[in-house]
């Protein structure tokens, strides 16, 4: 499974993330698949209330999960994708968009996803 600890280690070997752009881990465990990306905030909450206007009202949740998995499978090309999906779970989970996006300027966050769940969350200290 994901080790933050491990994470954390990679982390402190890249170059510090950009004024006004967040860092976000994607981790795939099926595909032993990990990507590294910096986005700006900027683009990524467009792309979030994009996402967010075109969820299905029954099973949202799912909707994210599906489409996430079908991105990952797609490529590293799709990783923009993933994280405005990621984005949107984390907003199924608060309500407030401004929460969500404090919450991703606190750390790094990352995009879990195994065999049975996607979690998105700050990677831990």
């Amino acid at each position: 499974m994901f080790d933050d600890a491990a994470a954390r280690r990679y982390l402190a070997g890249l170059a510090p993330v950009a004024p006004g752009s967040v860092r976000w881990l994607i981790y795939d465990q099926a595909r032993h698949w990990v990507s590294v990306v910096d986005t700006e905030m900027a683009s990524l909450r467009q792309d979030c209330a994009h996402v967010l206007s075109t969820l299905p009202e029954e099973d949202p949740n799912a909707s994210l999960v599906e489409a996430i998995r079908e991105f990952l499978a797609e490529g590293p090309d799709r990783t923009p994708h993933v994280i405005a999906l990621s984005c949107a779970v984390l907003m199924q989970s608060t309500g407030d968009l401004d929460a969500v996006f404090a919450r991703i300027q606190s750390g790094v966050m990352a995009t879990l996803v195994d065999a049975g769940d996607v979690v998105v969350r700050p990677i831990t200290a």
